[in-house]
């Protein structure tokens, strides 16, 4: 397979200690040579492969014969995968391995179809006792529009907004078992927290159905790709409101708690134990969350940041001279640019980093609007000629998508109003919370969010900075590399302050936020 197609159908090998691990916690050891099993997305066979190694030897072991063995394997073990040449593999190491115990001639159900492709699936409804795997990882705004389409009619997670096509193989996976099935899948934890996850939480803790969830959190379990990673055990014989929770890395794996599926939130699951949920509940349910005592924006965003952004530019007079990466040099009118702090790397508010962007907008009523070709290329002709120079390169961005407003215009409008004036930065993702007060008004920003308050900025960094937001900011956020966590509106702005004198003194306002508390 070529990496491009490895990349469209989100190919990611899965290392053997975890098919070990998820076949451990399903409990597919002993008496299972009579047990269904299917891998949906079985590639060439990484999870079939310890599958039928276990399923001879228990067969062995209860002194069933090679030909009653051959039998069992053509009846109780399914692989489907979407690539040809990766069945054929998987058919090819399932029959070495059959091989080895003296079974030959096996006619696998591996089977090469679109696992998605429900009036294929059909026929299997209900027939299996264990699903596992490790399903693809990619957008499915990704694939074909046929195809993307013909995967949103037919299964019901997947019909909203943007999502990841191994959300859709939960519900496949379910659809597969049994009445007492067991599902055990590795995928990317982004669905305990994302828009796009909110119909397979409300599914799972609907149907009362999980059973076990190992988080590895910011710890990579892949050689080939930053992911990170969540072992999910589904248990259609469940029925319970709780659920083991295990946190683990490569060498170690640690219990934490039987998790009451209540304590999550409906729109965030934060996997800890019960004890920690109760005091993030009461964090979030005490005074008023963030996002009612101010506003969150994020910043300005280009999508060819190189182009626009400029640090250090020589400035004499009215001009500023740029230079590009690739050495090019140009001047342009000072009139177009703007101060711009860039949030990820700011250290304190009297820093200045002396960053420019070039802003083709003008302010009409409060709001920016794009100037007209016309006027830039009259107004500020240096500027337009270094756009005309670059043109090309912008036009590329968003995947040659045409810029609505102009092909001079940002990549994106959000910040172009809410950057300016006084505000809190802070970086997307940090070590710990950073929020700095930053009181030039003129100032815009990039890479990182906002906090706008009309009231002491200070006394909210003092909070925002805290190490309640520390603890709640470690337990609600997502996790990256080296433990860095994301600082994103959607994990902040439910963070309580209980602090009155934060709280703006207006009778009105007072009385409309009791309201919406």
């Amino acid at each position: 397979m070529q990496i491009s197609e490895k990349k469209l159908n989100g190919v990611v090998y899965t290392p053997k200690w975890i098919v070990e691990l998820i076949l451990d916690n399903l409990d597919y050891k002993n008496n299972i040579y009579e047990r269904r099993i299917i891998d949906p997305a079985c590639g060439d066979g990484v999870f079939l492969s310890i599958v039928v190694k276990r399923f001879i030897e228990d067969a062995k072991r209860k002194g069933i014969d090679n030909n009653v063995i051959k039998t069992k394997l053509e009846n109780n073990i399914f692989g489907f995968d979407i690539d040809k040449i990766a069945t054929e593999k998987c058919i090819s190491i399932l029959n070495n391995i059959a091989g080895e115990y003296g079974v030959k001639g096996v006619k696998w159900n591996i089977i090469k179809t679109d696992s998605l492709d429900k009036s294929f699936v059909d026929k299997f409804f209900n027939s299996f006792d264990f699903v596992i795997g490790n399903p693809p990882y990619i957008r499915i705004q990704h694939l074909g529009a046929k195809r993307r389409k013909k995967i949103q009619d037919e299964w019901n997670l997947c019909q909203k907004g943007s999502t990841d096509m191994f959300i859709t193989f939960f519900e496949l996976g379910c659809y597969l078992l049994n009445k007492n099935g067991k599902l055990g899948y590795i995928t990317p934890n982004t669905y305990l927290k994302t828009k796009a996850g909110e119909n397979l939480r409300n599914f799972i803790k609907y149907n009362k159905i999980l059973k076990t969830l190992i988080d590895f959190g910011h710890n990579q379990l892949f050689d080939n790709a930053t992911t990170y990673s969540l072992i999910t055990i589904l248990d259609k014989n469940h029925r319970e409101n709780t659920f083991s929770l295990f946190k683990g890395d490569r060498q170690n794996v640690n219990y934490i708690d039987e998790v009451d599926i209540e304590n999550l939130n409906n729109d965030n699951w934060t996997l800890t134990s019960n004890d920690i949920l109760k005091k993030l509940n009461n964090i979030e349910k005490r005074g008023f969350p963030l996002n009612q005592i101010a506003k969150i924006h994020v910043g300005i965003t280009t999508l060819a940041d190189d182009y626009y952004i400029f640090k250090d530019p020589v400035i004499k007079n009215n001009l500023a001279e740029i230079q590009l990466r690739d050495g090019r040099v140009f001047q342009i009118e000072k009139g177009i640019l703007k101060a711009i702090i860039k949030a990820s790397v700011l250290k304190d508010s009297n820093e200045d980093q002396n960053r420019f962007i070039i802003f083709p907008y003008k302010k009409i009523g409060g709001k920016h609007f794009i100037i007209k070709e016309k006027d830039l290329k009259k107004k500020y002709p240096l500027a337009y000629k270094y756009f005309v120079a670059i043109r090309k390169t912008l036009e590329n961005r968003d995947k040659g998508k045409p810029n609505p407003v102009a092909w001079y215009a940002f990549g994106r409008s959000q910040g172009l109003d809410t950057s300016f004036g006084k505000k809190i930065l802070t970086s997307s993702i940090n070590l710990k919370p950073n929020f700095i007060v930053w009181e030039k008004k003129e100032y815009t920003f990039y890479a990182g969010y906002c906090v706008k308050y009309d009231g002491d900025l200070n006394l909210l960094a003092k909070y925002l900075n805290s190490e309640d937001m520390e603890f709640y900011i470690n337990h609600v956020s997502r996790d990256y590399q080296n433990n860095y966590k994301s600082f994103a509106k959607s994990f902040i702005e439910k963070f309580g302050i209980d602090d009155l004198r934060l709280i703006d003194g207006r009778k009105e306002k007072q009385q409309s936020l009791i309201f919406q508390h």
